[in-house]
């Protein structure tokens, strides 16, 4: 059996917090390395623990966990955003924080997350999604390309 046939995408819950904080904390080292502008506070483990725990179980929100058996293979984010009345659609979604760890990569987990996600915002009557990526991580750009995600603004930063 291949790997991705035992892994099973689904809603987080409390009991995933402890992993999830561990994998996100292995998203973030990774992108710490790309820009300081990701560096980590000290306290990182316990403030992400509690924003993670404030998403959990909230209407505009829905974090999924890809589980192996044994263990966490992945996680993503999506959350439902208002724009300003100014805009005709104000109802955007906005996914944050795909990560699929090393042995699971390349096998379409991050893929089947992310469908997890858009079907969930559909849902929730949206359909208009936005996410940000990191420029300097190539593999990312062209995963969320062949999802049919395309650039539209681009983030600039400069330290101070």
């Amino acid at each position: 059996m291949r790997q991705l046939e035992r892994v099973r995408v689904r809603e987080a819950t409390f009991r995933d917090l402890p992993h999830l904080v561990e994998a996100w904390g292995e998203l973030a080292r990774y992108h710490e390395q790309l820009d300081p502008g990701f560096a980590l506070s000290r306290g990182w483990r316990q403030s992400y623990a509690a924003y993670v725990a404030s998403l959990l179980g909230r209407e505009d929100v829905c974090v999924v966990v890809a589980w192996a058996p044994g263990e966490l293979a992945g996680m993503a984010v999506a959350r439902m955003m208002l724009a300003p009345a100014f805009f005709r659609y104000r109802r955007r979604g906005y996914i944050q924080d795909v990560y699929t760890r090393e042995p699971y990569r390349r096998q379409g987990i991050a893929r089947r997350m992310v469908e997890r996600l858009e079907a969930w915002l559909r849902t929730q009557g949206i359909r208009r999604v936005e996410l940000t990526v990191a420029l300097q991580n190539p593999t990312a750009l062209a995963f969320w390309e062949d999802l049919g995600y395309r650039p539209y603004l681009q983030t600039f930063g400069k330290a101070l």
